[in-house]
């Protein structure tokens, strides 16, 4: 056995530990609660998230834009009939750059999403299906016609730059410096690769590695030196890219749908799980991803992004908004030294910690309030000040019960 192959051995059952200690002592992890679906009048292929809006590819109805600022009551804020079909969009400042199926690449002016308007597009032979776009350049996965390097210095007239071919049907791009990532699928034999294209020279994009997948590749993530690919009904695939041409493999996860796209935040990457839903996995370890929660949404999960706490899925004929919450808060409201026990120790721990004393032992992200120390956050409003310290004088004195924050729940 090769060192690295005895290494990433003992990764594999060192992370297994942790994994059977956590589920065994309650150590705190995350999970998805759900928050609304709003309803689309045709089939989400694709959604995602800038500045308080959502912005969703609904297939031959063009592009639905929802405003999330309040993720518990998103409302329409636009919408824009593109040519073809509606496969991915990504924005970038005032303009989102569409994947439209045959009609390639649609530029839109969305600085007022209330009147969204065409303002350019790339129309060449293939089928668009994402969109990538980095510095001057819009990458563009055009099924078996490769993938475009299309020029946008002016987003208004979209000129050709230069054209990667491949013998796969590209359905996924990414872009890192001076590489983009795509998603290559081939019928015979039937399995799937990620392949790494060095565009230094946006007029000469040329092959640099590759990683296979089993049964097909579609959606891709890079984050943290690793190339996550979704791989329809094999799942998850992680490759490490830390070196670019030379592709390492690193870990599997077979979710039990037909993985389509995902979303990498933090330790988790979220999988739209075709007709099984949503798959939430750990991959604290690249090379030992394990679930941490599932959805089963009501139609066919097919894309997600996150932010702020919240996951956003293209599903159908719906968008489905779940939030992301801490499970199994190891803490008693009050209980801010650790003691074990409320009492008006913690009082004056308390005040020592706002003086500029030790911070309290046990922090807890709660989303969407970000990381707060729960313990002391006896009011219920997930933040702990001093008004924290008076509803705690107050209650040692007879006053109402101490209360924890809805979103951070005590387990104890």
């Amino acid at each position: 056995m090769s060192r690295r192959s005895s290494s990433s051995l003992r990764k594999i059952l060192i992370i297994s530990t942790l994994w059977l200690l956590a589920n065994f002592t309650g150590v705190s992890g995350q999970n998805l609660e759900y928050v609304i679906g709003y309803a689309l009048p045709d089939g989400a292929l694709g959604v995602t998230y800038d500045s308080n809006l959502a912005y969703i590819a609904n297939d031959v109805s063009g592009m639905e834009i929802l405003d999330v600022s309040d993720p518990f009551n998103p409302f329409p804020a636009g919408n824009l009939g593109i040519p073809s079909f509606t496969r991915n969009v990504f924005v970038r400042g005032n303009y989102a750059y569409v994947a439209a199926g045959d009609s390639g690449l649609q530029v839109v002016d969305v600085s007022d999403p209330l009147f969204a308007t065409i303002v350019g597009n790339y129309e060449a032979t293939g089928t668009a299906l994402t969109v990538y776009v980095s510095g001057d350049y819009a990458y563009l996965a055009n099924g078996y016609s490769g993938m475009l390097v299309i020029n946008i210095a002016d987003p208004t007239n979209p000129t050709l730059a230069g054209t990667y071919i491949s013998s796969g049907y590209l359905m996924g791009v990414s872009v890192v410096g001076n590489y983009a990532f795509v998603t290559a699928n081939f019928v015979e034999p039937d399995y799937g690769q990620m392949q790494v294209v060095d565009i230094s020279d946006p007029a000469n994009p040329t092959y640099a590695g590759s990683g296979d997948t089993q049964g097909g590749a579609y959606g891709i993530y890079i984050s943290g030196g690793y190339a996550y690919v979704a791989a329809f009904t094999y799942g998850l695939y992680i490759f490490d890219i830390t070196d670019p041409p030379a592709v390492g493999y690193a870990g599997v996860y077979n979710t039990p749908g037909s993985a389509k796209r995902l979303f990498v935040a933090g330790n988790y990457a979220f999988v739209a799980d075709g007709t099984s839903g949503l798959e939430m996995i750990d991959v604290t370890d690249p090379y030992a991803p394990f679930l941490t929660d599932s959805i089963n949404t009501p139609g066919n999960a097919t894309d997600v992004v996150v932010d702020r706490g919240f996951v956003y899925i293209a599903d159908d004929f719906s968008l489905e908004i779940y939030q992301i919450t801490e499970s199994n808060c190891e803490y008693s409201a009050g209980d801010i030294n650790a003691s074990g026990s409320s009492n008006g120790i913690d009082v004056t721990y308390g005040v020592s910690f706002f003086k500029g004393g030790s911070p309290p032992p046990y922090s807890c992200s709660c989303p969407p309030y970000g990381t707060i120390f729960p313990a002391g956050d006896v009011n219920g409003n997930c933040q702990f000040n001093g008004i924290d310290i008076s509803y705690f004088v107050t209650y040692l004195k007879g006053g109402p019960d101490l209360q924890s924050c809805p979103s951070c729940p005590s387990a104890r």
